[in-house]
């Protein structure tokens, strides 16, 4: 099958990560596959096989396209009147049906809600090629958030895709109330190798963007002020908000509790998993939560807030604990727990394990080839 996925960038991300990890699996199991950057940076954080093809053929955004999407946004903060997606991303929009049309793809695969926006458009041109709709996050977030300001293009493109895949069981319902061919498919694990942990450390492991609403930076500051003392907090990833969490880290004298690791690739990324002793996850909302799932394939006891992905993941808790509401107290008690008794993280260790066989990429890969094939 010949297959194009796109997504917007392939920089680091957890959806950049598994987008790309994705078509490395259906390559190697005979797909032809191309990766395309819908904003034309082409520039790949992640390996990719060389057998797939990454085409440069998506113009990058002009500086007059980025300001006039802040002056459209700022409009419908006014107004609260839908945009155009098209309008928005016209020159990329245009670019990338043009490719569509020379490249005779059986199947199209559009990461996220913004391009799933776009369907509309590229069904207009190109009404018999077969698109899904791979879905992030979870509907709420979208539709509340992130798109509100495309919403009618976002909940169009939803009903015009040929299918909709989603993360989580809980979501499923939700999309499938607007398009009826949606399909539940868990991210796979990304780390092609595991090492496990002892869990003798005096580490605690954090990974994600650096977003401080999204991810729960602010929390974050505040389990690591009432942790044992001779424990640290291990934190990799980069993003946005990386100097305001510095200056936070440093406003609340916490250099030698929090120590920031930055962007890690696989083999180090493998290393901090296996070098640490207890996994938490202070997000706000959480589509589905891939880095958790690493964590859990090298045997690290999970702590989470209660937000969709995660819940997902440790099976409502019986694979880790959940904190609901947000509650930093009960979360510092349980992580507190945790630190002073190991037989409970050798328990919680086994459970992370077996869960953790649930999303080996040879598994997710025999359900995106179901549901491929049945296009």
């Amino acid at each position: 099958m010949d297959i194009c996925i796109v997504n917007p960038g392939f920089n680091m991300g957890g959806v950049e990560r598994v987008a790309i990890e994705l078509a490395n699996a259906l390559q190697k199991d005979k797909h032809r596959v191309t990766l395309v950057d819908f904003f034309g940076e082409n520039d790949f954080f992640y390996d990719v096989n060389k057998d797939i093809s990454t085409p440069n053929t998506i113009r990058k955004r002009s500086l007059k396209s980025k300001i006039n999407k802040k002056i459209s946004f700022a409009i419908y903060n006014i107004n609260k009147r839908p945009l155009n997606s098209y309008n928005l991303y016209r020159e990329q929009v245009e670019d990338l049906i043009n490719h569509l049309k020379e490249s005779n793809y059986d199947t199209l695969i559009l990461c996220q809600g913004m391009l799933t926006a776009l369907i509309p458009v590229i069904k207009r041109e190109l009404p018999e090629i077969k698109i899904i709709a791979w879905q992030h996050n979870d509907y709420d977030v979208y539709i509340s958030q992130y798109f509100k300001e495309i919403l009618s293009d976002y909940q169009e493109g939803l009903k015009l895709a040929d299918m909709v895949i989603c993360l989580t069981v809980a979501d499923l319902q939700k999309f499938r109330m607007i398009n009826p061919n949606t399909y539940n498919i868990y991210n796979p694990l990304t780390i092609n190798k595991t090492k496990l942990s002892e869990l003798n450390n005096k580490k605690i492991v954090f990974v994600g963007r650096l977003r401080m609403q999204q991810k729960g930076l602010d929390y974050l500051i505040d389990i690591a002020k009432m942790i044992d003392k001779d424990w640290v907090i291990s934190v990799a990833g980069d993003g946005e908000d990386k100097e305001q969490f510095q200056k936070l880290i440093k406003k609340n004298k916490l250099e030698n509790k929090i120590i920031l690791e930055g962007s890690l690739k696989s083999e180090e990324l493998l290393e901090l998993y296996s070098s640490g002793s207890i996994f938490i996850s202070t997000s706000r909302w959480e589509g589905f939560g891939l880095v958790i799932t690493e964590a859990m394939a090298c045997g690290l006891p999970i702590v989470s807030f209660g937000n969709l992905g995660p819940r997902e993941i440790l099976g409502n808790g019986d694979y880790g604990i959940l904190i609901d509401h947000h509650n930093v107290d009960k979360f510092i008690s349980n992580l507190n727990e945790l630190i002073k008794n190991k037989s409970k993280r050798e328990e919680l260790q086994q459970k992370s394990l077996e869960r953790a066989s649930d999303f080996k990429m040879e598994v997710i890969l025999k359900e995106w080839n179901s549901k491929l094939n049945s296009l």
